[in-house]
């Protein structure tokens, strides 16, 4: 079975702030998805692009359940608003028969 892969739409604010959260977890658990992460974000973020909007970051749930975990590290009043907007877009992802119920779990879905 593969795994699942999501699509958010982050701003570079936001990427920044899943970022932050990241790098405060060990290296070693990091390091990949902060690699894709910065990656998807040069590809996104071309100079001259408007860096407010939003674009659209493919992660495996994996990696999300990883990032969610990390954002939960923070202070709350810095991610309260990311973590509802990740929410309300990870419900809104097409069903996936094959995706484990235990998996959807990590983000309260």
């Amino acid at each position: 079975m593969s795994a699942r892969v999501l699509t958010l739409r982050l701003n570079v604010q936001e990427g920044g702030l899943l970022l932050e959260a990241l790098a405060e977890l060990p290296f070693k658990t990091v390091f990949e998805l902060i690699g894709k992460l910065n990656q998807q974000a040069n590809e996104l973020f071309a100079p001259g692009c408007a860096q407010h909007e939003r674009q659209r970051f493919v992660l495996t749930e994996a990696e999300l359940a990883l990032t969610i975990k990390a954002l939960g590290n923070m202070p709350y009043h810095r991610v309260h608003e990311l973590l509802a907007d990740l929410h309300q877009q990870i419900q809104a992802q097409p069903d996936d028969r094959h995706s484990s119920p235990a998996a959807k779990s990590y983000a309260g879905i």
